[in-house]
């Protein structure tokens, strides 16, 4: 008479337990459910992101060795007749830089605008634009113009021309 095989000696046995191990594994260990991944509670206020300090019209704020001052920010009825764009707003900036370095710098491309939709701004021909550029030591007031869509919270980042220097970042409400 031939004996049989004990059952924790056999194939389909072990086969069996690893789909199960599988299974109950998969179902416990998952915080991916509905696609996407959790990432914080509304229960629980987590503050790990880095605040971002912004400043505010008339700080003067050095980037390396240029200093800038956010003078005013306002809308102007000035429109344009070259411009193919016609915006619903436009918004017009008025700066200080003072070159520290030892080199001309260039102004007037120095600067970008974020409009309360986080979308970057277009240039807009206003009165008194300012491309130049200015010699080390010296300083100039800035006018740039920029066509926005809707009003709100506007964020005006300043570094110097091709600069790696991190940039300053000044916060505007801009109202009618």
């Amino acid at each position: 008479m031939k004996k049989k095989k004990p059952i924790f000696k056999r194939v389909w046995f072990w086969i069996l337990v690893v789909i199960l191990v599988g299974c109950v594994g998969t179902s416990m260990g998952s915080d991916k459910e509905n696609g996407g991944e959790k990432v914080g509670s509304t229960k629980t206020k987590q503050t790990t992101e880095k605040k971002t300090k912004y400043y505010k019209v008339g700080d003067i704020v050095k980037v390396g060795d240029v200093t800038y001052t956010l003078k005013s920010v306002a809308t102007t009825k000035e429109r344009s007749e070259f411009e193919d764009k016609k915006p619903k707003y436009v918004i017009k900036i008025v700066y200080h830089v003072k070159n520290g370095t030892d080199d001309d710098i260039v102004i007037g491309s120095d600067d970008s605008v974020y409009g309360p939709d986080n979308n970057k701004l277009d240039r807009y021909t206003v009165s008194g634009n300012t491309f130049d550029s200015i010699a080390s030591g010296k300083e100039k007031d800035v006018i740039e113009g920029y066509g926005a869509n809707q009003l709100g919270t506007f964020e005006i980042h300043f570094k110097p021309f091709a600069s790696l220097e991190k940039e300053a970042i000044y916060k505007v409400k801009v109202t009618s």
